[in-house]
């Protein structure tokens, strides 16, 4: 079964792709509100189409630099962004500090956070994680580093980096790495070095740097684990995690108002008690996600925003100087200072699949009218629905409805047709439910024909011309007017 998800419904029809914009719409929605006295920005991106692709950014696409959301977004070639977990903003290399899950691997973590994770299924979830880390040579546990892709200035320090760090690793004085390239160590070093695409480094900085020597010798098999410990949900939940940014305070988890930042180790007034901007993440009961932004807002009065919006689990993302929000659909762009990391949602393209521009027409002997149409493989596609009241030429008199005895859809039951070739009477069309490419099960007066059909965002879409001969109509391309032509008299 061939199922093709949701783009950007077009008003008409034509056979040219258009630009890369033509998605938002039907992705996401803008709004601002006041919302229990705070202003309120936020985008709404339904998650209920498996298309919808949340991305997790890295300025510069490494763990160390910045950059703005919009930038960042755009080169995602992201349809709504909104910035991310804390980094370090004011002194040295801007680094994260919060927790980093980046196509299901962890690249950073902080422990005691709250984190809002994405599954692939789209599902948002909020925790408070905790991580533990083991490292084996040769199928032992032999090593227990502290974190990952964060530089560690303490002297006994034991860090990961992997290569998403996408920076020269440099090494604290008397420091000593352990390079595994393909499973295997390639080399023990002190000198700086960049991660092996196929592999990773342990770091020993100076006061354990003997355990490198002692412990590893060129040729072990080594490998490491991160364990997440999870407060609310289940840790077998956060396997299926494609994306995470650990930010926080959390403001909702499962329904229940949280809001409290010294549970979960803040101690900034800023953060806990004084009233600030703030970006925030959601979720409502129906799946949809919730990104956005508000004014000076504390955090208990952030989580009557969140609950007011009627979102069941929410949580803080960085805040003050670094709120961002980006939906371009709406010529949204709003920023802050440049930023380490940020969440973007992408739409992702289904190759030789179009919706089709507003720029050219569809005719039916005559008449414009609009239809919502898509060109797959230089063919358009449109909605059997839509055909048959565009001959119909009235609603009240079409009839389409799913026939459970069947586990089929019923169309365009005993009518009558007026066609190029005189009178057609249409009985009995039936399709199965998810057309299959070329394969589609449908019955024309009791007998079955082959017309090509596909599955998009729930509705079936039928080639044009198949309809056509199936039905008895004309369809033709008119250059000239940029028009599709259905003639049916």
């Amino acid at each position: 079964m061939k199922t093709l998800h949701r783009i950007l419904l077009a008003a008409v029809a034509a056979v040219a792709f258009i630009g890369s914009n033509h998605a938002y719409a039907a992705a996401g929605s803008f709004s601002s509100q006041n919302i229990a006295g705070i202003s309120t920005n936020y985008i709404k991106i339904d998650m209920n189409t498996s298309n919808i692709k949340p991305v997790v950014l890295n300025a510069g696409n490494q763990m160390n630099s910045a950059d703005s959301l919009a930038n960042m977004a755009k080169s995602a070639g992201a349809f709504a962004a909104i910035n991310g977990t804390y980094f370090e903003a004011y002194n040295g290399t801007p680094v994260p500090w919060g927790t980093i899950i980046k196509n299901g691997k962890i690249l950073h973590v902080s422990n005691g956070k709250s984190v809002a994770g994405i599954t692939s299924e789209g599902r948002l979830l909020v925790d408070i994680l905790s991580f533990e880390f083991e490292g084996y040579i040769n199928g032992k546990l032999r090593s227990i580093p502290w974190r990952i892709n964060h530089p560690s200035s303490e002297a006994e320090a034991i860090t990961v980096f992997t290569p998403e760090y996408g920076t020269e690793v440099q090494l604290q004085p008397g420091a000593r790495a352990v390079i595994v390239k393909g499973g295997k160590v390639t080399e023990l070093s002190s000198s700086d070095f960049m991660v092996p695409s196929d592999g990773f480094a342990i770091v020993y900085n100076s006061s354990v740097a003997y355990l490198a020597d002692e412990r590893f010798k060129t040729g072990d098999e080594v490998s490491y684990s991160i364990k997440i410990k999870t407060t609310y949900t289940k840790s077998e939940e956060w396997n299926d995690v494609v994306c995470a940014l650990g930010a926080g305070p959390s403001l909702i988890i499962n329904g229940t108002i949280t809001a409290d930042g010294l549970a979960e180790g803040f101690t900034e007034a800023k953060i806990n008690t004084n009233r600030a901007a703030r970006s925030f993440i959601g979720a409502k009961a129906d799946g949809s996600i919730i990104i956005g932004n508000m004014g000076s807002a504390t955090v208990r009065e952030a989580a009557e925003v969140c609950r007011q919006m009627g979102l069941v689990n929410a949580m803080c993302l960085d805040g003050g100087g670094s709120v961002a929000l980006y939906y371009p659909q709406a010529n949204v762009s709003m920023s802050g200072r440049k930023i380490n990391n940020g969440l973007a949602f992408v739409e992702e393209k289904i190759a030789g699949v179009t919706a089709l521009p507003t720029s050219s027409k569809v005719l039916v002997d005559g008449s414009h009218v609009s239809m919502t149409a898509y060109n797959i493989g230089n063919s358009n596609y449109f909605k059997l629905r839509d055909i048959a009241m565009v001959l119909d030429g009235s609603k009240k008199e079409f009839n389409v409805v799913w026939d459970n005895s069947k586990n089929a859809i019923s169309i365009l039951k005993n009518h009558k047709y007026k066609a190029v070739g005189g009178e057609l009477t249409v009985q009995n069309f039936i399709m199965k439910k998810n057309a299959v490419e070329s394969s589609s099960e449908v019955y024309l007066n009791e007998k079955k024909v082959s017309i090509t059909a596909y599955n998009i965002d729930g509705s079936n879409y039928f080639k044009l011309r198949d309809i056509a001969l199936s039905m008895d109509f004309d369809v033709s391309w008119d250059q000239e007017e940029n028009a599709i032509l259905i003639k049916t008299k």
